[in-house]
């Protein structure tokens, strides 16, 4: 049996068949789990994957919306995901400005982030298993260095996204000209952050 399309699984969810969305899910949740990490800039792993469900229940109640022929599933999808998290930042935001002054020194230690799909083979030398997660701390470190958001958010979703400029427009709300500037631009900030701590040719 041929595999279906994301948007052969998006009509079987408008006709209620609810199954539809574990595919979906399985497809996806890593890619969104990584967007809302970068996106958030969460220290709390339960903070990422709260909002990937709340990603995906979006999707189950917006689904009547969905048009196919406006956008693709993966599109469509990250754009919900990328306005869930403006969301989210402009609240932290808020709740910082509101708590100045009034910090408290908290004990213990921030516990980083590490999605799944960066974990390190078992089967991998001990060797290469430290090389590797110290290029995917260089580049998150870079990443987060990145001070405008919407470049943030345009290489993140060239990397989970698809790669596609047209699509990564439509998601941004920008022309697809915007869109491939924002990526070049993005990949030349990383790329010199990384050269500066010695790593080369990984973006």
């Amino acid at each position: 049996m041929d595999r279906l399309t994301d948007e052969q699984l998006m009509e079987q969810l408008q006709q209620g068949q609810t199954s539809a969305l574990d595919e979906l899910h399985a497809r996806y949740a890593k890619k969104l789990y990584a967007f809302c990490h970068y996106t958030t800039r969460s220290r709390n792993p339960q903070d990422s994957e709260d909002l990937v469900q709340d990603v995906f229940v979006r999707v189950i109640k917006s689904a009547h919306t969905f048009n196919p022929r406006r956008a693709s599933f993966r599109t469509w999808m990250f754009r919900v995901a990328r306005n869930r998290c403006i969301d989210v930042v402009r609240r932290q935001e808020k709740i910082k400005f509101i708590a100045l002054g009034q910090r408290t020194e908290r004990d213990g230690r921030e516990q980083d982030v590490v999605p799944e799909d960066t974990i390190a083979d078992p089967n991998e030398d001990v060797e290469g298993a430290v090389m590797r997660a110290a290029v995917i701390q260089a580049v998150r470190d870079c990443i987060d260095e990145l001070v405008n958001e919407d470049e943030r958010q345009a290489i993140l979703l060239y990397y989970l996204g698809g790669k596609v400029y047209r699509e990564i427009g439509k998601m941004l709300g920008k022309s697809i000209n915007t869109a491939k500037n924002r990526i070049e631009s993005a990949r030349n900030k990383i790329k010199r952050c990384l050269e500066r701590k010695g790593i080369h040719s990984v973006i």
